[in-house]
């Protein structure tokens, strides 16, 4: 697909099955267009914005490579966006990303993601747990911050905290997720999910 039909299927925005598999399957092609999928996340009050985050998540998990020569920029705008169809994706992509970079085998991911991308992680991430996010969301930044925070001690004692305080009024899901990461806390053990 030309960067002219990807950017018009794109901001039709139409979500379907075939359009998103058609769009990642473009992004994977083509990664000059991840480009035109951050600018659109950008746009962070545009409804449209949202298709985008889904599509850059949908080709991140695809191949997650993909985001590094982007990564600077992701970081920052993780930070900036703020509607919940952006948010959800971006906070994926994070959990994604910790994954591979708290892997010991896998060096490449460790040699390029830098402090001050984990640092913009770890802001969005306790942002986003404070914030009125739902489940999907925290969950993810659950695993984020849990991984981060073997790295940077002082952050599972902040994570223990804000889990603790919301486990009385949370869903299902989120009460689930927040004992395993509250043991594993507690246990300083392996989180098992």
């Amino acid at each position: 697909m030309d960067k002219e039909i990807f950017i018009k299927t794109l901001h039709k925005g139409i979500n379907k099955l075939e359009n998103r598999n058609l769009l990642v399957n473009s992004c994977i092609k083509n990664p000059s267009y991840i480009a035109t999928l951050l600018d659109n996340m950008n746009s962070v009050d545009d409804k449209n914005s949202t298709f985008s985050a889904r599509i850059f998540e949908l080709t991140c998990k695809r191949d997650l490579k993909i985001i590094i020569p982007h990564l600077d920029f992701f970081c920052k705008l993780i930070n900036k966006v703020n509607l919940e169809g952006s948010i959800r994706p971006c906070a994926k992509i994070c959990e994604l990303l910790m994954l591979k970079y708290f892997t010991k085998t896998n060096i490449f991911y460790s040699n390029m993601i830098l402090e001050k991308h984990l640092e913009k992680i770890i802001e969005a991430g306790f942002d986003w747990m404070i914030g009125h996010q739902k489940t999907a969301v925290k969950a993810y930044t659950m695993q984020t911050l849990y991984l981060l925070g073997t790295k940077y001690n002082w952050i599972h004692t902040e994570l223990a905290l804000i889990i603790e305080k919301d486990i009385p009024t949370g869903t299902t899901g989120y009460v689930n997720r927040g004992r395993k990461v509250l043991k594993a806390i507690e246990t300083k053990s392996r989180l098992k999910l």
